[in-house]
């Protein structure tokens, strides 16, 4: 159970994440709390020595051949721009900061133009207009457009998990179970709390079902009528009858259940990642016809994208890499280090780039299952999600990339990942 650094976690959060507002089902702030502007996009011909030289020392330094951003004749390739959502003050993308800033994206000859959209607008802008061509946070938002009438393609990850199940302080262990991690019982008669369509709600919804709680079950704690669960309009609210013991159980995003343990007496039962790994979060989408007009461009993209998430596991175990990640990430958000370091590696969020169509398709189902895509004007119990999910340039990507780099054994378990979570 995570009940370590709360203290610290909490400190650090509680100075930016208050006053910011939740993108519904990601969890993750979207306003700045004092972020900087947005860097101009670098060109593949800009490119820095310090990029260069960074590449080198991660074995993509390139051949005389030019394997990355250049031709044969070792002439910089220009894969075009991609226009990509880059909200201001959101480190959920800390992936694409760092491919821009270490110049990642530069050396595979794509101009990323960082564009400062999100939610309903970036959607929009995908889908009717040249404004946007990669939206990078949000799920069930972009299942709600695509019932919509939007046309729109998943096409890699951005990160996964990041909820959490939370009682009073000293109340936990009675909804914890050794064998099961959550006691399914408990948690199924105890009162609950959360914002309507919360991921982690929905995630330990599909778990009570695969552990013995019937759907009568299911729909009579649902039913607000009946009393056993309340819906708020803030997370803070949810924490807030959490504490007062309004109600037993509440679902947050992780950032919220560390911000607000120590002024709400709050700890957490589980990571919602216990009961579902991986389960989606923020995906990656475009539109079909963007994907297959500008397909170089994306391909180049997600090999950058995968380099920076490569430099961004170095720090799990390197600190002089995890402070560089920092101080980057900090630097370009306006964050305060030490909520940067909280969030990128003390586990309140947890990167991926692959897409992971299966962990889509499933999340879904949990999601049907829910209520969470009940308004929705299609059906998505039998809608086929998989037709929205296009992983074919993430794939090449990281096919050149084992090319490039025979010996690399951080992007042959990523393809083994890959070829596990993208097989239907």
């Amino acid at each position: 159970m995570r009940r370590t650094k709360i203290g610290k976690a909490a400190a650090s959060l509680a100075l930016l994440l208050a006053i910011e507002t939740l993108l519904t089902g990601c969890g993750q702030p979207v306003a700045p709390a004092g972020g900087g502007a947005t860097p101009a996009a670098t060109k593949p011909e800009q490119k820095t020595e310090e990029a260069k030289t960074e590449g080198s020392k991660e074995g993509k330094g390139g051949t005389e051949q030019g394997t990355e951003g250049t031709t044969e004749k070792g002439e910089p390739v220009d894969h075009g721009t991609l226009k990509v959502a880059f909200p201001a003050g959101n480190i959920r993308i800390s992936i694409n900061i760092l491919a821009q800033q270490k110049g990642y994206f530069a050396e595979e000859g794509v101009t990323v133009e960082e564009i400062n959209l999100m939610g309903n607008n970036a959607l929009t802008a995908i889908n009717d207009s040249d404004q946007l061509d990669i939206l990078t946070v949000g799920f069930v938002p972009d299942l709600q457009a695509i019932a919509s009438g939007y046309d729109l393609t998943f096409i890699a990850g951005t990160a996964v998990e990041g909820g959490a199940l939370i009682a009073k302080k000293g109340e936990a262990s009675k909804y914890q179970d050794e064998d099961k991690i959550v006691n399914v019982e408990a948690i199924a008669n105890a009162s609950l709390g959360l914002v309507r369509n919360e991921a982690s709600w929905v995630v330990t919804r599909a778990y009570l079902l695969d552990n013995g709680i019937s759907e009568e079950t299911i729909a009579k704690i649902e039913d607000e009528a009946d009393g056993s669960i309340s819906y708020y309009a803030e997370n803070t609210e949810t924490a807030q009858a959490v504490g007062k013991g309004s109600v037993e159980v509440g679902f947050l995003p992780m950032e919220f259940a560390l911000l607000y343990a120590d002024a709400y007496d709050l700890e957490i039962i589980a990571p919602a990642g216990a009961l579902q790994p991986d389960y989606v979060c923020c995906r990656e989408v475009t539109s079909p016809s963007r994907l297959e007009s500008k397909s170089d461009a994306f391909t180049a993209y997600e090999k950058a994208r995968i380099r920076a998430f490569e430099f961004y596991k170095k720090g799990e175990t390197d600190q002089a890499i995890q402070d560089e990640v920092v101080k980057i990430v900090a630097d370009y958000s306006g964050k305060e280090t030490d909520y940067v370091k909280t969030y990128l590696y003390e586990g309140v969020t947890k990167f991926a780039t692959d897409p992971n169509e299966t962990g889509i398709v499933k999340y879904v189902d949990a999601a049907v299952k829910s209520g969470a895509l009940s308004s929705a004007a299609i059906d998505f119990g039998s809608y086929d999600i998989t037709q929205n999910v296009d992983t074919s340039n993430y794939e090449k990507a990281l096919k050149e990339l084992i090319a490039e780099n025979a010996d690399n054994t951080f992007y042959a378990d990523l393809l083994k990942q890959y070829e596990e979570a993208n097989t239907l």
